[in-house]
């Protein structure tokens, strides 16, 4: 086969025809979007009239394109979920899903996830101190979901979670745990303060917090410590942590207010009731 023949076997496979398309001057035009499906070049010596997209051909497929887009942006979004979440009630932590009991707190952390390439560059964590049920861990999850939202790696977990890996797992392990725990765009630790205060404990936490540091990338913490406590901390161990997270988190919401989890607990009480008392009077009525 000719050069000549070999460009105009490949011109001719470059066009979508219909019924409808209509020749101007020689080149093809689309009956639907009158617009050109034809253009006519010079290769070699070798003219040719070769397809191309005429208006609504492209439209079809930016579209097809922008669906596929879409489909590989969700898988890997799951894959980020599955991956950076390690408790499934986190899946659950979103803003829309937030009861704004806070809605100055809902709207710092927005503007966060809103401001995330600037909180980024400024390594900028956040500390959020609450009681227990205050809504502080799910605000951390909502920040995180947002981020995995836009592509971000995140993983959120606890130290009792680490430590056990730290502590318990292999060499490989271990090495494997501390290199993620520094390439994740954002760290959130739930609950500091809970793990076993020991000395090896300690000594680990730190360098869970020190390789966030030296990474330069930003953490989240939630914990039920006060400001107070962890500014007077006197041991030297616990000080050096708290001192790194204090640098590393210039954020810090004091979340406030009645506990969720026995609101949450008798709003369960309730709606069982109702659904066993309801199914009581479907029997009696049966009977």
């Amino acid at each position: 086969m000719s050069f000549a023949e070999v460009v105009a076997n490949l011109a001719d496979k470059s066009l979508q025809t219909s019924t409808d398309d209509y020749a101007v001057d020689g080149l093809l035009y689309c009956g639907k979007c009158k617009t050109r499906k034809q253009h006519r070049i010079t290769l070699f010596g070798v003219e040719k009239e070769v397809g191309i997209p005429c208006k609504c051909r492209k439209a079809e497929s930016d579209a097809l394109e922008a669906r596929v887009q879409g489909m590989n942006e969700e898988v890997i979004r799951d894959r980020l979920r599955q991956e950076g979440l390690t408790d499934e009630a986190y899946l659950n932590c979103t803003f829309d899903r937030d009861d704004l009991r806070n809605p100055e707190y809902t709207k710092t952390c927005k503007r966060y996830v809103e401001e995330w390439p600037e909180m980024q560059r400024l390594n900028a964590g956040v500390l959020f101190f609450g009681g227990v049920g205050t809504g502080k861990s799910f605000l951390a999850c909502a920040i995180a979901n947002a981020l995995i939202d836009q592509m971000q790696s995140v993983s959120v977990t606890s130290l009792p979670r680490i430590l056990s890996v730290l502590q318990g797992g292999f060499d490989e392990e271990r090495k494997n745990l501390l290199r993620r725990i520094r390439e994740y765009d954002l760290l959130v630790i739930d609950d500091l303060g809970v793990e076993r205060d020991t000395p090896y404990a300690t000594e680990q936490v730190y360098s869970v917090i020190d390789a966030r540091y030296l990474a330069k990338k930003p953490l989240i913490i939630t914990t039920n410590l006060t400001a107070r406590e962890i500014q007077a901390e006197t041991n030297l161990s616990r000080r050096r942590i708290y001192d790194r997270i204090w640098e590393m988190c210039p954020i810090r919401l004091n979340i406030t207010g009645e506990t969720r989890r026995g609101e949450n607990a008798e709003a369960v009480r309730i709606e069982a009731k109702r659904v066993l008392e309801g199914k009581h009077e479907k029997n009696q009525t049966s009977s």
